[in-house]
């Protein structure tokens, strides 16, 4: 009986294949270890969305190597899948593409047939098909895949070459029954991703929408469904009109801009307009108004002058998004923005990226400062020492005292905090202040 040790980097979609991962070893047999030294086999699923993340892949798949000289190291995920070679050179035995980590024991099967470095990726193409039924990095909320593949072609982005360019997508059907698995083993919030998420059923004629009205439909409890990314040519109106029919859908959706510059934007071929943008958000925030926008900026994309960016720092401010994800624009070989001309210099990349992260810290803080006094429904995520912790329906994140691990507590916020807002519980507050 093997003992395997399994980890990832990057997207939400990463983290779902590697349970999935964990998942199929466990039901052949293998023991899954939580200590990368006292494993047999050590799995690292990676990312190379930029050169940072590629970074860590390498990073780490030496630290694995040198922890456990003798296990066999599977490297699987979108680096693998595009540098092979440099894995195996750097302590991979086994590499995998995209597809052939669903095939993950099959392949591990054949190399211990054969005792020898091996390479196995072919195009990004299967179906989507896996099920999770639980998540080892997760007690309380569960992922589903249920899209794969791009086909925007974003000038500044790999993802494409590692996942493909055709839209593939799981059917309604395996998405309701994984989803109703996963409710009845005690997940309470349910996160639809995807590689490119708002293209869901392109490849059946079905849409993103018709999805999550089979969902609110067929599934029952006391639940809730979050969105993870959407590009905002793809927020519909029959899609802002859901928001309007359940509260089971949280008002929260994360919409890459990536800048707010047409400009920019049209270098990075990026099918929207700021003013597309601003007429999707003012439509969410009229259903809601504290409607939580969240985003991804990069900044020193490839042109991008002082005047682009004080657009993008000026968006910022009039779209009060909750959250902003700041990265430096870095060169991934083999895409448009790698070849385009005036690169900008390291040093400046970092100076913009210091004080667009400091205005998004201030931007985030007045969000959040709107909920004080504000009634809302926090899934529980830990409890250290009496403090309970967890995200609301906007996705803030709370602390407060009581409450249990897994359960949807109703708390009222009192005051913002560094990061999120501290709470009490709605009833407990009550009988505090009488107690007072």
């Amino acid at each position: 009986m093997k003992k395997v040790y399994v980890t990832f980097l990057g997207c939400k979609v990463n983290q779902y294949e590697a349970e999935y991962m964990i998942e199929k070893l466990e039901q052949d047999g293998f023991v899954v270890s939580p200590h990368p030294s006292k494993a047999d086999l050590c799995v690292l699923n990676t990312c190379m969305v930029t050169s940072e993340a590629s970074r860590k892949s390498r990073q780490m798949l030496r630290k694995l190597r040198k922890l456990n000289p003798k296990a066999l190291i599977i490297a699987a995920g979108c680096y693998a899948h595009l540098q092979q070679q440099e894995l195996l050179r750097i302590g991979a035995d086994l590499v995998l593409g995209n597809d052939e980590k669903k095939h993950l024991t099959d392949h591990i099967r054949r190399y211990f047939e054969d005792e020898k470095q091996n390479i196995s990726v072919s195009e990004s193409a299967g179906r989507v098909e896996e099920k999770v039924r639980n998540f080892l990095s997760d007690r309380t909320r569960a992922y589903i895949k249920v899209e794969d593949g791009c086909n925007e072609f974003c000038s500044y982005c790999i993802v494409p070459s590692a996942r493909g360019h055709r839209i593939r997508s799981k059917s309604i059907e395996d998405v309701l029954d994984e989803a109703s698995a996963l409710l009845e083993n005690g997940y309470r919030e349910i996160v639809l991703t995807g590689i490119n998420l708002g293209k869901y059923g392109a490849d059946h004629q079905v849409s993103l929408t018709q999805l999550l009205r089979a969902l609110l439909g067929e599934l029952s409890g006391d639940f809730r469904i979050r969105l993870s990314s959407l590009n905002v040519q793809d927020i519909t109106d029959e899609l802002i009109e859901i928001f309007t029919q359940s509260d089971k859908i949280c008002p929260h959706l994360h919409v890459p801009m990536q800048s707010g510059s047409d400009s920019i934007l049209r270098r990075m071929n990026r099918k929207y307009t700021v003013e597309d943008a601003y007429r999707i958000f003012d439509r969410l925030r009229k259903i809601d108004s504290d409607f939580s926008i969240t985003t991804d900026i990069i900044v020193g994309f490839p042109g991008e002058t002082i005047g682009d960016f004080k657009q993008t720092l000026e968006m910022i401010g009039k779209v009060a998004f909750s959250r902003v994800h700041v990265f430096r624009y870095s060169s991934r070989p083999g895409t448009v923005a790698a070849k385009l001309d005036y690169q900008i210099p390291s040093d400046e990349k970092e100076r913009r990226s210091k004080e667009l992260s400091r205005i998004a810290e201030e931007v985030s803080k007045s969000y959040r400062e709107k909920s004080i006094g504000k009634i809302r429904r926090v899934l529980i995520e830990q409890n250290r020492s009496g403090i309970s912790s967890g995200y609301d329906e906007y996705y803030v994140k709370h602390e407060f005292i009581g409450g249990c691990v897994g359960n949807l507590e109703t708390v009222v916020a009192k005051c913002v905090n560094g990061t999120g807002v501290v709470s009490a519980l709605v009833g407990l507050e009550g009988s505090m202040a009488k107690e007072a």
